[in-house]
């Protein structure tokens, strides 16, 4: 199982405010699997944002060797 670190949470939510979106990233530990959660900042933020940010999020990922699943609201991941 992948393990994600706070410290990632942290460097993801600074590359994806250096990047203009205005989203936060949130750990989350469940039984048995981590998960995250996406918090919008912003009510202006739509499907073209959270798809600029679903690209950043599986580019960073990708670098640590870590395959993201999304849930249907696509606000939700964990690692494969």
């Amino acid at each position: 199982m992948n393990i994600i670190s706070i410290v990632q949470i942290l460097e993801c939510n600074e590359i994806i405010k250096n990047q203009g979106l205005r989203f936060q990233i949130h750990l989350r530990d469940a039984c048995g699997k981590q998960s995250c959660r996406i918090e919008s900042l912003d009510m202006k933020n739509g499907e073209a944002e959270l798809q600029a940010l679903t690209l950043i999020l599986n580019d960073y990922f990708s670098r640590f060797r870590f395959k993201l699943e999304y849930g249907e609201d696509g606000l939700n991941f964990w690692t494969l």
